[in-house]
């Protein structure tokens, strides 16, 4: 017999503040923005046809999760969100795969663990999206870079 206290709850990380929520949905727009811009920039390097191809999934799919992460906030907090983007800055084209790499990785782990952190089905189900395309995006910057 379980021990109710030992029964795991959920959310598993346990629940997140309405301000710590929005904090996070709000990231994640500008995360995702900022990543739509920069893998645009690193298209226009492409050395060959499977590079574009890979950029520009990942490219699209940033865009995708850019308006998901907007029509979150906005469901829950009735207010388009406003932010501005920093461009990144990246020395060369390798430098850029290994920086949108690792940059991947970071957003696998970060929704990962807000899809963890959270109990409404969309916005854990919109996080488990987000973090299954990062992962592929990650797979493929890792190929890309070590083509090179």
């Amino acid at each position: 017999m379980i021990n109710q206290q030992n029964a795991l709850q959920v959310p598993l990380l346990g629940s997140l503040t309405t301000q710590q929520f929005k904090d996070a949905v709000y990231k994640s727009i500008v995360d995702e923005a900022t990543a739509a811009e920069f893998y645009s920039r690193l298209l226009q390097e492409a050395p060959n046809q499977l590079h574009y191809a890979f950029i520009e999934h990942a490219r699209q799919d940033e865009l995708e999760h850019l308006s998901f992460f907007e029509k979150l906030y906005y469901q829950y907090f009735r207010t388009q969100p406003q932010y501005q983007i920093e461009p990144v800055q990246y020395p060369g084209y390798k430098d850029g795969l290994l920086m949108a790499l690792q940059s991947e990785l970071e957003a696998v782990e970060f929704y990962r663990n807000m899809q963890l952190s959270v109990k409404d089905q969309i916005a854990r189900d919109t996080y488990y999206l987000a973090m299954v395309d990062e992962l592929e995006h990650a797979t493929q910057f890792s190929t890309l870079f070590n083509q090179i």
